[in-house]
């Protein structure tokens, strides 16, 4: 009998510990963000944040951040069936680019 064990299962479980999501999570909802996100989000929003269920968007200017802010809801929805799991439990909406941070 080892007591090694693969580091994949040991980092998934300090990263969910420490409040911060798994790489595959992570991946996906980057790599797959206009189908999880749909319309209007996916054509005038970029995720760039996510942290202890927050997930922050970057709009292109303070119109698109208003009507998000009242959208946030129907986008929560529409990632949690996306991503089979409530991952993510709010979204903070920021105006410009941000260096990224996922």
């Amino acid at each position: 009998m080892t007591d090694l064990e693969p580091i994949g299962g040991g980092l998934d479980r300090l990263l969910r510990r420490l409040g911060m999501p798994v790489v595959p999570d992570l991946a996906r909802l980057v790599e797959e963000w206009a189908d999880l996100a749909g319309e209007p989000w996916a054509s005038r929003s970029e995720p760039v944040g996510l942290r202890d269920g927050k997930l922050v968007v970057a709009v292109g200017d303070g119109a698109d951040a208003t009507l998000f802010k009242y959208q946030a809801d129907m986008l929560l929805e529409r990632l949690e069936q996306g991503l089979e799991g409530r991952l993510i439990e709010s979204v903070r909406i920021i105006v410009g680019k941000p260096k990224k941070c996922l």
